[in-house]
């Protein structure tokens, strides 16, 4: 191996020196050298069996060595060729450092050996001057003071800031304490909720304020040490990459949200309108073929669901960050969740839909479903409420309501006949008695019909009628039919009508035959009229008694 000195532009002037074969040879490896935390050179090649870690340890431990007056001598680059490889060997004070070979370059830098030395000749200088400055103490001294003294302003900042921060937050809650002072209604108003917000937002930007500073000071007191202002150069460069990043990043969000806007508000007129045309038909200004006002709300509801659904679809690829990795797995995750925990939801929407759909109920109908009898409350997309006798809410699934038998008291006597005799289909009530056969039928029928004209809540028209409904061993049963005033009244209206028949018969002397017996009684077994109002009972007591109805009326032959 031969050494000679020239200028790194000169090409090699030595010739090469017989080697063992592969003593220069290129690795996968690569190992940067930094010296003062500056970068001087990316090592490659291994060279006598050191890799480029070794070669760039070395290279260090030798810089760490070098003394001042070392230091203070211009370093000298040594061209030359080992194993047939050119290389050129930097010394600094006369010791080596480290030495570059063609091995050490990279296809994609595109440079010659000359040009990367004079790259690393730049980067060893410059270290070294690094070097002489931080065995300088005055320099040292003077970066302390400076460090010292931008602390003393990001202190006085700081607490500049947080004084005005607390000062607008104090601002902000007395406007929102007037505020509430001032409201006269009672619902909930918003305005309260965005006082709050533009709290937080207050006291989020005083602490960001004050980490911006600390974050420009540590760079600013790095900068003032030799040893470290790579590190603050780097931290600068991050800080200022990063603000780029996010105000690049906001300008090319722009025509998205831009987008996103316009299909929203697009969504949202659509939606309006067809709004609109439910509304219409449920309150029967319009008319549409196959749609019922009964069924105009859930339809209006789902049609809502679907326009916002297929809005937010088209707007989906224009929301920023909707192509991240990020944003595609939690959606896939969101759907996973609603997927594995909506079965029992979807299952009650669907039942919902089919007690829309199939018209059974609607509010403020007499219902009976199951065990539970009252007033349908509501039809919501999960339950139906009734309002039972008690006055209680009864909540029912739809899956519930779906999968039992549903009688509807009031539908059918509110809805126009054309059949009918009087134009409407009144709602029928109907109560059976069992009469032994010594009672003449005939006797028994005007018995029936003469209780039903006296009881409250029953219509005159259609005339009540009565029926045979078996012959039985020891009695006939009779069942006896008449009509309701109002659907609502079914209860209250068989309450009356039962004590209407007991004053019929025990007013004629005629047994009921219920409960069953085993042999016939030697005296009719019936309540006399003298013994109808024994204490504590009284002409008063209205057996068909409840809020919605009038004052009592009083029974014939009262006395």
């Amino acid at each position: 191996m031969t050494w000679t000195n020239a200028s790194v532009a000169a090409a090699p002037a030595s010739a090469p020196v017989s080697a063992p074969a592969a003593m220069v040879v290129r690795t996968g490896d690569a190992a940067e050298l930094r010296l003062m935390d500056r970068p001087v050179a990316t090592l490659r090649a291994q060279i006598a069996g050191a890799s480029p870690a070794t070669r760039v340890a070395r290279a260090r431990e030798a810089f760490d060595n070098l003394s001042e007056a070392e230091l203070s001598v211009a370093p000298d680059l040594l061209s030359g060729s080992f194993d047939e490889a050119p290389m050129i060997a930097f010394r600094q004070g006369g010791r080596l450092l480290f030495v570059l070979t063609a091995q050490d370059l990279s296809p994609e830098d595109n440079l010659t050996l000359e040009a990367a030395a004079t790259r690393a000749a730049a980067g060893l200088r410059q270290a070294v001057e690094a070097r002489l400055e931080h065995l300088h103490w005055p320099n040292l001294l003077r970066g302390a003071v400076l460090s010292l003294l931008g602390l003393g302003v990001l202190v006085a900042l700081a607490w500049g800031i947080g004084r005005a921060g607390i000062a607008l937050r104090t601002r902000v809650q007395a406007a929102l304490q007037r505020h509430l002072e001032q409201r006269t209604g009672g619902q909930f108003d918003w305005t309260g909720a965005l006082y709050q917000l533009v709290s937080r937002i207050v006291q989020i930007l005083t602490i960001g304020l004050v980490l911006v500073l600390a974050f420009v000071w540590l760079e600013f007191a790095l900068e003032q040490f030799p040893l470290t202002q790579p590190m603050g150069d780097r931290m600068g460069a991050f800080i200022v990459g990063l603000l780029s990043g996010i105000a690049m990043s906001m300008v090319a969000s722009v025509p998205g949200l831009i987008t996103v806007a316009v299909i929203l508000l697009i969504t949202r007129a659509v939606q309006r309108l067809v709004s609109n045309i439910f509304k219409a038909v449920q309150k029967g200004q319009v008319t549409v073929p196959g749609m019922h006002p009964e069924t105009a709300g859930a339809t209006r509801r789902l049609a809502a669901v679907v326009i916002w659904a297929l809005g937010f679809t088209f707007a989906y690829p224009y929301i920023p960050g909707s192509e991240s990795d990020v944003f595609k797995g939690l959606s896939v995750l969101l759907g996973f969740m609603v997927t594995l925990g909506s079965a029992n939801v979807v299952n009650q929407l669907m039942s919902g839909m089919v007690v829309v759909y199939s018209r059974a109920l609607r509010r403020g109908d007499m219902v009976s479903i199951g065990e539970t009898v009252g007033t349908v409350a509501s039809l919501d997309a999960l339950s139906v409420k009734v309002i039972n006798l008690r006055n209680e809410e009864v909540t029912l699934p739809n899956a519930v309501v779906v999968g039992s038998a549903i009688h509807n008291y009031t539908r059918h006597g509110s809805v126009r006949d054309p059949h009918a005799h009087e134009g409407w289909q009144a709602a029928m009530i109907s109560t059976s008695v069992t009469i032994g056969y010594d009672t003449p039928w005939r006797q028994v029928h005007a018995m029936l019909l003469a209780a039903a004209a006296e009881a409250t809540h029953v219509a005159p028209s259609p005339t009540p009628y009565v029926l045979q409904r078996g012959l039985s061993d020891f009695y006939v049963e009779y069942e006896l039919f008449a009509a309701l005033d109002h659907p609502r009244n079914r209860f209250f209206a068989l309450s009356a009508l039962h004590a209407a028949i007991q004053d019929q018969f025990n007013a004629h002397g005629v047994q009921i035959m219920s409960p069953h017996f085993m042999a016939q009684p030697e005296t009719t077994v019936y309540v006399p009229e003298a013994k109808w109002y024994e204490q504590p009972g009284s002409p008063d007591i209205d057996p068909a008694a409840h809020p919605h109805r009038g004052p009592a009326r009083a029974p014939s032959g009262a006395a």
